[in-house]
């Protein structure tokens, strides 16, 4: 761990109805950088999220460490959270997400008041300037729609938007892509890259059983099953030498999606998205 880390997470461990789901895990996320947390399902991805977010559910109990900006947050709630160490999120499930019965434009608005300081009109003038710069098309009809007249994409990037509008320094991302189409899905992955992981942007936790995506946006990958730590390297590192049964699965799997193609170029650098390049 190094002394610009956003997020330490220090042997933390879940139960859930007194039952252990996650036990003694610990990675770190530093400033200006993007890792996945990869898993199979069930495996105690998004319960981990929900302690780094502070929505974990009643019958979720967590101890160990979860430390943001230099803040230990893991027994505070989120909206208890000093403003320093909360976190954005951008979550698998849009509709829940956003509030089908407010404008997208109000919801989006709130953040910019709320955490910039902005006037009404300027909160709107801001909103409008960072959609168009997540090269959003058709701006000022889509801020006057409610979430249930978007597509799926669109509710997505509005998630985005509303993660980026709280100025976080860490951003998690938990299966952002899994319900989305294939187009839709680089979309979104290609948003992310560019709106996170350098000295400007927000850090990135992203979360997900898919390596590929996790390659294309990604420099590093923690991966647990069964709640546990199992293997912890860059991506490069990691397709090119897997050491846990699991991971050699996902790497198989990467291989098997491209028959007759070599998985990555010798040259291969995850953090510019280059898999499949040879």
């Amino acid at each position: 761990m190094s002394g610009n880390d956003v997020l330490k997470v220090n042997e933390l461990c879940i139960r859930v109805d007194g039952q252990p789901v996650v036990s003694d895990l610990c990675f770190h996320v530093a400033a200006g950088e993007r890792v996945c947390l990869l898993g199979p399902s069930g495996s105690g991805k998004s319960l981990t999220a929900g302690a780094i977010l502070g929505l974990s559910p009643h019958s979720v109990h967590v101890d160990g460490s979860v430390c943001i900006n230099g803040v230990e947050v893991a027994d505070i709630r989120a909206t208890r959270r000093p403003v320093q160490s909360r976190s954005g999120m951008v979550f698998q499930d849009t509709h829940s997400a956003l509030n089908p019965l407010v404008s997208v434009g109000t919801q989006l608005r709130e953040p910019f008041m709320r955490f910039h300081g902005l006037s009404r009109r300027a909160a709107d003038e801001a909103v409008v300037t960072l959609l168009r710069g997540m090269q959003m098309a058709h701006v000022e009809e889509i801020l006057k729609r409610s979430s249930a007249e978007l597509s799926g994409g669109q509710r997505q990037r509005i998630c985005m938007a509303l993660a980026l509008a709280c100025k976080p320094a860490l951003i998690v991302a938990d299966e952002p892509t899994t319900a989305l189409d294939v187009l839709t899905q680089n979309e979104v992955l290609k948003l992310l890259r560019e709106c996170t992981g350098t000295a400007d942007t927000p850090a990135l936790l992203f979360i997900s059983h898919d390596i590929g995506a996790a390659c294309r946006l990604c420099e590093r990958a923690v991966i647990i099953d069964e709640g546990r730590l199992v293997e912890s390297n860059t991506l490069t590192h990691i397709i090119a030498n897997p050491q846990h049964r699991f991971t050699r699965q996902l790497v198989r799997a990467l291989h098997d999606s491209a028959p007759g193609r070599p998985p990555f170029a010798p040259d291969f650098d995850a953090r510019e998205g280059l898999l499949c390049t040879a």
